[in-house]
């Protein structure tokens, strides 16, 4: 029988309890000391769990809590760009947020695989053939390059296989800063829907033209700017938030994406 599936951002969640409950405490007259309560921090993120899941009232059984690996390092790091998030180096995680995470890996039916982030985790099983419907739960705009259902901020978003293979294509322009990758140079989002929407209506003709005509039009947009087409296809690796067949379920591996 087929059933409806919520697959809801863990990371965001988590990450949200633990600032939410952290404090500046005075602990003398020159001293401050930053303090956070776990159970306090468990109250909001459980809070928020049951609120979402009460939202979605019958079935509300039925949902996957995503996280990110952060016991291995993430597979971009390793087989695309070291460089990927490096940015983010030194930032420390919120207080309680590993024995939070472990609270929530052995009280909920969380799922994570290895190398991988929660975003990934989401898109692999959105992706997953079969009869249940899946919603993504995140505010995170990677998810609009999922071929799925999406739920943020209190609205429905259904993404077809078009609309995220273009957003997959647009993020490889525009970049990330948040994410660290930085796109084509003096591509910004104008130009970059320029540039699809151009090499869309120059195709719409032929079969494929998401992964195969307009994938040309950004090699071109890379060569303009002094870069080859191993740096657009380095770029569109980075962007890409894996689905089901990017994904090897029996070696746990991934299958770099190719256009």
């Amino acid at each position: 029988m087929a059933r409806t599936i919520l697959l809801i951002d863990g990371d965001q969640y988590l990450h949200r309890g633990c600032a939410a409950v952290e404090r500046d405490v005075k602990w003398d007259e020159e001293n401050h000391v930053l303090a956070s309560n776990e159970v306090e921090a468990w109250d909001v993120v459980s809070g928020s769990l049951n609120k979402l899941l009460k939202h979605f009232g019958e079935g509300e059984q039925n949902y996957i809590v995503a996280l990110s690996d952060t016991d291995k390092q993430d597979f971009r790091k390793d087989l695309i760009d070291p460089t990927y998030k490096s940015h983010r180096i030194g930032n420390r995680k919120p207080l309680c947020f590993y024995d939070l995470k472990a609270k929530m890996i052995a009280e909920l039916p969380c799922r994570s695989f290895p190398g991988l982030e929660a975003d990934d985790v989401m898109g692999i099983l959105a992706t997953k053939p079969g009869p249940d419907t899946k919603i993504i739960i995140s505010r995170d705009k990677d998810m609009r390059t999922i071929p799925a259902r999406v739920y943020a901020d209190g609205k429905f978003y259904n993404i077809t296989q078009e609309e995220a293979d273009y957003q997959h294509l647009y993020q490889t322009l525009v970049g990330d800063a948040s994410d660290g990758y930085k796109g084509c140079p003096g591509i910004g989002p104008k130009k970059a829907e320029k540039l699809l929407q151009d090499a869309i209506d120059r195709n719409a003709h032929l079969a494929g033209t998401m992964t195969h005509c307009v994938w040309e039009a950004v090699i071109a947009a890379f060569v303009k700017a002094g870069l080859t087409e191993a740096d657009a296809l380095r770029q569109a690796r980075l962007a890409r938030i894996l689905r089901w067949d990017d994904w090897d379920n029996v070696d746990k591996k991934v299958r770099l994406w190719n256009p």
